[in-house]
């Protein structure tokens, strides 16, 4: 799966807002119900299907040991800060209150498709982002993508 793209969306008084139509579609029909929400390391929240969530847990659980301290306060920090999500009758996803305040997001948002999860921004915190990264670019493109 690879979600891409750069969406709108709004936060509701109660913190709630709907996925765009077009983003949901690049989601596989049994992954638009079941969600798991994630501080991510960004100013933003990570939203991954909660297939893709349970499959990274394996992965990292894989490569961490659980009995050095390392290991166990990465995963509980990993996995205390992550909260299943589903939306409502209405299609909308509500964000817990500490969620917002950690990525800052109050009223527009931008959802971002990076590879398997959605990136939940402050619109106005994703443009300062944008654009203090966008001249780097063109050095990303050569660096990542050249040969």
């Amino acid at each position: 799966m690879f979600l891409f793209g750069e969406y709108k969306a709004r936060l509701d008084a109660k913190r709630r807002f709907v996925v765009p139509g077009a983003l949901l579609a690049l989601l596989p029909e049994g992954a638009r119900t079941e969600f798991v929400l994630q501080k991510a390391p960004d100013p933003c929240l990570w939203l991954y299907p909660l297939a893709i969530w349970k499959a990274e847990l394996e992965k990292l659980h894989a490569r961490l040991n659980l009995f050095t301290p390392e290991g166990r306060n990465f995963l509980r920090l990993f996995q205390s800060g992550a909260q299943p999500v589903q939306p409502d009758a209405a299609g909308r996803l509500l964000l817990p209150k500490p969620f917002c305040d950690y990525a800052g997001l109050t009223g527009e948002i931008l959802l971002i498709g990076l590879k398997d999860r959605i990136e939940i921004w402050d619109q106005t915190q994703y443009e300062t982002w944008k654009t203090q990264h966008e001249s780097t670019f063109s050095e990303w493109l050569q660096k990542f993508l050249g040969s």
